[in-house]
């Protein structure tokens, strides 16, 4: 992989990295699963208002959790990407490329989205407040591809 890839690459995990420290992701995890516990109370559904606030809490909780694991996976997955779409000779190898410049871009996209949200929510999902002091800023991210 070529510096420039490789150092876009870097940046988008040390992004996520700072994003996941804000969100904190144990704390994230500790939530969902005492929500769970509460959601398997058969008695919960005795309290119609409470039952719903879990349960939203809950599919919150896990859409959070699952948004942010898609995401790291999709990081630690890109230079693999990148070394299989390099070897690959030919037109077929330049589609690869091409491919794998596209993913880098969205995932850009996408961390970058999900930091703005989480960092300007002024609180995490495990209820404490965030520290804004502690991210790395997304304009020092090297761009590879295509600008819109």
């Amino acid at each position: 992989m070529d510096p420039d890839r490789q150092a876009a690459v870097a940046a988008l995990d040390t992004t996520l990295t700072t994003v996941e420290r804000v969100l904190d992701i144990d704390g994230l995890r500790q939530r969902i699963d005492m929500l769970e516990q509460q959601a398997s109370d058969p008695n919960l559904w005795d309290d119609q208002s409470r039952a719903q606030k879990v349960t939203s809490e809950l599919s919150h909780a896990q859409s959070e959790m699952r948004r942010v694991q898609d995401l790291r996976q999709r990081v630690d997955d890109l230079p693999v990407l990148f070394e299989l779409a390099f070897e690959e000779a030919g037109a077929e190898g330049d589609d690869a490329v091409a491919e794998a410049d596209a993913e880098l871009v969205k995932l850009r996209e996408e961390i970058e989205t999900l930091e703005v949200r989480t960092l300007l929510s002024g609180s995490t999902t495990s209820g404490r407040p965030s520290s804004r002091s502690a991210r790395a800023p997304v304009a020092s991210m090297p761009r590879t591809g295509p600008r819109c």
